[in-house]
C-alpha cells in the first residue's frame, strides 16, 4: 500500500487535538527548536495516526521540503486553511505566529463544538432513560415483546446513524436536511457566515493574498447559500472590486459584517474587522443555542411524562392481564 494512499485515507482528528498540537508547535518554535524537531515532538497526546502524520511531516521537512506541502498531503486530516497559512508564514519567516493563529482557530472550533454537545446532554439523558425503561419492562413481561424488539431496532438504527456521521458525504447530507428546519437553519447559516469571517480574517492577518485566502476558506463554510456568496466575492475581487463592495452585494451576509468590513477596509485593518464580526456572530449563535437548550428542558420533561404515562398504561394492561389469567386458571 503506497504512502500516498495512506495519507489520503487518514481519518480526521478533532479540533481540540489540533489546537493543542499547533499551540505546542508555536511554543517550541518560540523557544528556538528546529521545525522538524518540533513536529516530531508535537501531538504526543493525540491519536496514533495523528502522531504518525506529524512524524511523517517532520521527515518531509528534514529532507528540505516545505512543511506546508507536508500538511497538504494529509488533506483528510488537516483543513485546507492549515497549509495555506503555513505556506504564507514560510514566505514571511513567521511560523511561530502562524501556528499560534491556527491554535486560536481550532480552539474556537472546539469551544463551539462543546457548546453544541452541552446543549444535547439533557435531551440525550432523557431519551436514554426512556429507552432503558421500556426495554426493562418489555424484558420483564409487563409490555409486549414486540415493543422490545422495536426498541432494539431503534437502538441499532441510532448506532448506524452515528457511525454514518463519520463519513463526509453523510455529514453533508444531514447538514443539508438540517438547513430546512425553522430557526435552527438560521443558526446554521449564521455559523457559516461566522466561520467565513473568522477564517478569512485569520488568513488575511497571516499575510495570505485575498484570492488564495478565499480559495482556502470556501471548504470551511459548509452552507450552500453562503458558499455561493463566497464564490461571488472571489470573482468580484478577482475582477478588481473591493472586499467591502463584494460582501455588501451578497444578501447572505448581515449588515454588521458589511459595516465592519467597510470600516476595516477604510482604516487598513480588515483582518481585525473580519475576526471581530466572526466572533460576534459566533457568540450570538452560541447564545441562541444555549437558549434552545433551556427550552429543551421543559419540552423533554413533557415528552418524558407522556412516555411514562404510556409505560404505566402498558404496565397496568399487562398486570391486569396476568391477574385475569390466574383467575381463569
Amino acid at each position: 500500500m503506497s504512502n500516498a494512499f495512506i495519507r489520503a485515507a487518514a481519518p480526521g482528528v478533532n479540533a481540540q487535538t489540533q489546537a493543542m498540537a499547533f499551540r505546542e508547535l508555536s511554543a517550541m518554535i518560540h523557544a528556538g527548536m528546529p521545525l522538524d524537531g518540533a513536529l516530531d515532538l508535537a501531538g504526543k497526546g493525540g491519536p496514533f495516526h495523528f502522531r504518525n502524520a506529524l512524524m511523517d511531516i517532520s521527515a518531509h521537512v528534514s529532507n528540505g521540503q516545505p512543511a506546508s506541502e507536508g500538511f497538504a498531503m494529509y488533506s483528510t486530516m488537516f483543513h485546507s486553511v492549515v497549509p495555506a497559512v503555513i505556506s504564507s508564514a514560510e514566505r514571511t519567516g513567521n511560523l511561530e505566529y502562524a501556528f499560534a493563529l491556527l491554535a486560536e482557530f481550532f480552539e474556537d472550533e472546539a469551544d463551539l463544538r462543546r457548546t453544541l454537545q452541552n446543549a444535547m446532554i439533557y435531551p440525550g439523558c432523557v431519551t436514554v432513560t426512556a429507552i432503558g425503561a421500556v426495554f426493562i419492562l418489555a424484558f420483564m413481561g409487563f409490555m409486549e415483546q414486540t415493543i422490545g424488539i422495536m426498541l432494539i431496532q431503534a437502538v441499532v438504527a441510532i448506532a448506524a446513524f452515528w457511525l454514518a456521521l463519520r463519513f463526509r458525504f453523510f455529514q453533508k447530507l444531514v447538514r443539508y436536511v438540517a438547513l430546512i428546519i425553522p430557526y435552527f437553519g438560521g443558526i446554521m447559516k449564521q455559523l457559516a457566515v461566522a466561520r467565513f469571517c473568522s477564517t478569512f480574517g485569520m488568513m488575511t492577518r497571516a499575510g495570505v493574498p485575498y484570492l488564495e485566502g478565499l480559495e482556502a476558506t470556501m471548504p470551511v463554510v459548509q452552507h450552500p447559500l453562503v458558499d455561493h456568496a463566497v464564490q461571488n466575492i472571489y470573482y468580484g475581487i478577482r475582477n478588481g472590486s473591493t472586499v467591502e463592495s463584494c460582501i455588501r452585494a451578497q444578501v447572505a451576509f448581515p449588515a454588521i459584517v458589511t459595516n465592519l468590513v467597510g470600516a476595516g477596509e477604510a482604516s487598513g485593518s480588515i483582518d481585525d474587522s473580519l475576526i471581530r464580526a466572526g466572533k460576534y456572530l459566533k457568540d450570538d449563535a452560541k447564545h441562541k443555542i444555549a437558549n434552545s437548550a433551556k427550552m429543551a428542558g421543559p419540552t423533554m420533561t413533557i415528552v418524558l411524562g407522556i412516555i411514562v404515562a404510556l409505560i404505566l398504561i402498558s404496565f397496568m394492561q399487562g398486570y391486569w392481564k396476568m391477574i385475569w389469567d390466574i383467575v381463569e386458571n
